[in-house]
Order: structure tokens, then C-alpha cells, then sequence
């Protein structure tokens, strides 16, 4: 081969090699684009929109799911409704659910002294302390109280929530109570999804309008799966509260929006609360 030929397939060679990682570099510089772009789009169309999101919750948290049942009080517990629990009735429905009246409606004072008045109040139940107050409902006169495990709220499941009728004067008259018992742990720890992205989930729903305002963001559970034997499994959940009234939760493991069905969620309480008090006139007149 004489050495002009030799000398144009080097050439060749080291074009065809320029021009294979131009391509490759150029591809990487437009990947890079592509995700940069997907990452501040969203938010410069929150931007745009003159939505607020105020400081967010840290990225990178790791949850699992969880599981709890009903409890069935003991014995021990049975003795302390009875004797350590002064102004009130107790009466239990299959060993799980606690109906309470007081003799003297009990004063709950939500405006000036809030938080020493809900931590008294709840010093007046059996486990009281590990429910924290969700709404107060005035249109029902009630306090709706959700229980809370491993310090996160429980969202909107029947076997763990407090029930507080309020009179017209918003005094506590009577109560019904359920319990879940301690949580276990059901899966391998892994990264819940981004605080942001858990917004452009609401965002994608049509459930954030423009001049909105996130005005709470945190994590609790929202019932995941319930079992045949009473077991329910429970996945992290991101609860956020936009203009400090409407609330929505995206599961934090998968990603999807949960629907909100506190309406029936109350009606059910509601109406059951209202059957059992029904029950027990009707046995004390016969």
C-alpha cells in the first residue's frame, strides 16, 4: 500500500472517530437540556402562575409501609374506664370501640388557651394522647381527631379516630373512640417521592389554580390496603392544605393522588354514633 493511501485511511479513520463522539458528546449535552428542563420547567409555570409554596419539607426522607389493626381492650383497660376516668359514662361496644358521655359538658377552648385545653381534655381519655386534632367541624359541632403512629397522623380510618360531639356552646358532651394498635414494619425503607413532585402530582390533577398558596405540607398514613384478617396496610402520604382549606394527599411511595371522602368519612361517624346512643336508651328503658 503506498504510503498517500495509507496516509488518507488514517484520515478517514480519525474523522469518522471525531465525528462519532461529536455525536455522543452532543447527545449528552441535549440529555442534559432535556432533564434541566423538566426540572425547572414545572417550576417556572408555578412561577408564571404566581403560585406560593413556602419552605417546603426536606427531600430525601425513607418511610415504609406499615401495618396496625384494631385493638381490643384489655382487662386493665376496661378497670381504668371505669375508675380512673371522672364526668363520665363509659360503655364499650365488642371490647373496640369506647362511648362516652360526660355528666358535665367539658370545656374545650380552641381561641385563647388551644393547646392546653385539647391536652387536658384528652388527659381525660384512655390512650388520649396519641390523638391529635384534624378539624373542627362547626357545621356538625364536632371535633374530629385522628390517631397518630410513630408521630404521624393516620388519615380518615375508622379503627383510629376520636369523634367529639360539642354542644352549642362548643362544650364536649360526649365521644366515640377507636384504637389501632402499634404499627409494624412491612417493607424495606426507600425514598418517599420529592416534596416537589408530590405538588406537580396536584398540579397535573388541575387541583392548584393560579395565586394559590401551599400552606402546610407533612407526612402521615392513608389506609393502603385493608386484609381479611383485619390487618390493614398503610403507605406514607404526603397531606397538603392549599389556602389553608382544601386538603389532598398523594401517596408517597407511588405517586398517586388519594381521594379525599371526609364528607362520608363523617357521615359514617355520624350516623353510627347516633345508632349506639339509640341502642342504649332503648336497654335502659327496658
Amino acid at each position: 500500500m503506498q504510503w498517500g493511501e495509507i496516509k488518507t485511511l488514517f484520515i478517514v479513520s480519525f474523522l469518522i472517530l471525531n465525528i462519532f463522539l461529536l455525536q455522543q458528546f452532543l447527545d449528552k449535552i441535549e440529555e442534559t437540556n432535556i432533564e434541566t428542563l423538566a426540572q425547572t420547567t414545572f417550576e417556572d409555570r408555578l412561577d408564571a402562575e404566581e403560585i406560593e409554596l413556602g419552605e417546603l419539607p426536606e427531600r430525601g426522607q425513607r418511610e415504609t409501609y406499615v401495618s396496625s389493626q384494631r385493638y381490643t381492650l384489655t382487662e386493665e383497660d376496661l378497670e381504668y374506664l371505669e375508675e380512673s376516668l371522672d364526668n363520665q359514662e363509659n360503655n364499650v361496644v365488642e371490647n373496640e370501640i369506647i362511648l362516652g358521655e360526660f355528666s358535665e359538658p367539658v370545656e374545650i377552648d380552641l381561641e385563647e388557651n388551644r393547646t392546653d385545653s385539647l391536652t387536658s381534655f384528652k388527659n381525660r381519655l384512655l390512650f388520649g394522647s396519641e390523638y391529635t386534632l384534624w378539624e373542627h367541624r362547626e357545621e356538625d359541632n364536632m371535633l374530629l381527631f385522628f390517631q397518630e403512629k410513630n408521630g404521624r397522623p393516620i388519615y380518615y380510618n375508622l379503627a383510629g379516630v376520636l369523634a367529639v360531639e360539642l354542644n352549642e356552646d362548643g362544650d364536649a358532651i360526649r365521644y366515640a373512640q377507636s384504637i389501632l394498635e402499634d404499627v409494624e414494619v412491612q417493607s424495606e425503607e426507600q425514598t418517599v417521592l420529592d416534596p416537589i413532585n408530590a405538588i406537580e402530582v396536584l398540579y397535573t390533577n388541575d387541583a392548584l389554580e393560579s395565586q394559590d398558596e401551599l400552606t402546610d405540607m407533612s407526612l402521615g398514613y392513608h389506609t393502603l390496603v385493608p386484609l381479611e384478617d383485619g390487618v390493614q396496610i398503610f403507605a406514607p402520604t404526603w397531606k397538603m392544605t392549599i389556602n389553608e382549606e382544601d386538603t389532598y394527599f398523594v401517596n408517597a411511595m407511588e405517586g398517586q393522588l388519594i381521594p379525599n371522602n371526609e364528607e362520608e368519612f363523617v357521615q359514617q361517624i355520624t350516623q353510627y354514633m347516633e345508632y349506639q346512643v339509640e341502642q342504649l336508651i332503648r336497654s335502659e328503658s327496658e
